[in-house]
Formats: structure tokens, sequence, C-alpha cells
């Protein structure tokens, strides 16, 4: 009995100690098939999937037929000098409106004379002629925007911008000085935190005041114009300056300063 019992306790041993090893094997094989076979395919398609359902369709170019007719002379678009022109002042107003930190808004008035009035004179105004806004909610919705605006409205803000060629008002500390301007009154009621201004003129040897170049700050407080971004709005000023010297919109009819 005892030959017998141990030869049942080898036997078992044996079973045991073959069990652990086929285990062992049976585990290493299905880590191997995991990592070799079964995740690698699984990315694979996966990535099928994802650049099907995300690849953009190649865009085909438009090839049209040649235009065979010609253009006639006084085609109303391209013939237009004036068109071209306020394409352009539009067009840098808005790339400055990208180039100036934290502008939500750049904005452009022409001064004009308001036509005749009873007794012979007239009143000085300005027009808001072209406006550029970070989004579409921001543009003026209020007396700036328009042909009317009277310039004493403006009070001794004007004065200085005419005297200084800019000024940079932020409406807390400057609240003091200009609360019952109605033209600061406007850009407060109107979410302005700061507001740029730069003098608009014509001339070469002489010069005449033409406009405002405004940059409103809505969303942050801009307490100052840093070095570069005065460069910047130099360079804008210049170009537009030239621009506006024939440029004839916003203006009454017959009513150029």
């Amino acid at each position: 009995m005892k030959g017998l019992r141990k030869h049942c306790n080898a036997i078992i041993a044996c079973v045991c100690v073959g069990a652990y090893y086929v285990n062992e094997h049976i585990v290493n094989l299905l880590y191997i098939t995991k990592e070799v076979l079964f995740i690698p395919v699984v990315n694979f398609l996966l990535g099928k999937l994802w650049n099907r359902f995300t690849k953009k369709e190649k865009q085909e170019e438009i090839v049209l037929t040649p235009e065979k007719r010609k253009r006639v002379k006084d085609d109303a678009i391209t013939a237009n000098d004036q068109l071209q022109k306020q394409t352009d002042i539009q067009g840098r107003i808005e790339r400055l409106l990208g180039e100036i930190d934290g502008a939500d808004r750049v904005i452009i008035h022409k001064f004009h004379n308001g036509g005749k009035f009873y007794g012979g004179k007239s009143t000085q105004k300005m027009a808001l002629v072209y406006q550029a806004s970070r989004y579409k909610y921001y543009k003026i919705d209020n007396e700036l925007n328009g042909g009317e605006f009277n310039l004493e409205k403006t009070g001794s803000i004007l004065k200085k911008v005419v005297d200084k060629r800019y000024l940079h008002l932020t409406m807390k500390e400057d609240k003091k000085k200009y609360e019952f301007t109605p033209y600061f009154q406007l850009l407060e009621e109107d979410g302005v935190e700061a507001n740029h201004l730069r003098i608009l003129r014509s001339g070469r040897d002489t010069y005449r005041n033409i406009g405002l170049l405004s940059i409103h700050f809505i969303k942050r407080k801009k307490r100052s114009i840093n070095q570069k971004e005065i460069m910047l709005i130099d360079k804008a000023v210049r170009d537009i300056q030239l621009l506006l010297v024939d440029d004839l919109k916003g203006y009454p009819h017959n009513n150029i300063i």
C-alpha cells in the first residue's frame, strides 16, 4: 500500500507540474496573441474606420470655360475707381483689427459740413463710413452710426485728438474728465472699455483734417498701445489718408468741407 501511495503521489505531482507548465504556456501564448495579433489588427481596423468617416473629400479645381464676350468700357464694377478705393480702405481696417491686441472694432468717421441751414451757416458733422468688428453684434448701433453726428458732441476730446494727432481713452480712468460728454457717454453705453483715436488728414505741404480713425476695445480695458501697435496704426493711417482724399463715400451731395 505504501508503494502504491508513493506512486500515486508521484503521478499527482507530475500532473500538477505538467498542468502548471501548460497553464503558463497558454498564458504566454494568449499574451503573445494579444500583443502581436489582436491589438495591431484592432488598431489597423479602427484607423481605417476613422479615416473613412473623417477624411475630407479632395476639392477639385473648378475650371470654367473662357469668357468670349468683351467687357464694356463703362462697367460699373471694374471701371469704378471709387469702389476699388473703398474696398481697399475696408480691407485695411479689417487687417488692423486683427493686428491690434484686444481690439474689437475699428471705425472711420469723415467730417463734413452738414449742409446749409437757416441763416446760411453750416454745422460741422461727421459720418460713419467704414466699420470692421470682431463679431457681428459688436457693430455700432447708436447715434455714432450715421451721417449726422454733430462734432460739438465730442467736447474737448476732438480738440485733443487734433492737437496731439491721437488720444487714448479708458472709460474708467477718464470718466471724471468726460462723464458729461455725449461722445464719451455713447461709448460707455455701448460697452466700450477703451478707445484709441487718430486724426486723419489730407495734403502734403499743407493739410486738412478729414476724419477720425477709432479703435474700440470692448472685452478688455486696454490701458495703452505698445510700440509695435503704434507702428501698425501709423502705417494704416498713412495709407488710409491717401485713399480717403478722393473717396466720396459718406459725404452729403456737394457738402464736402
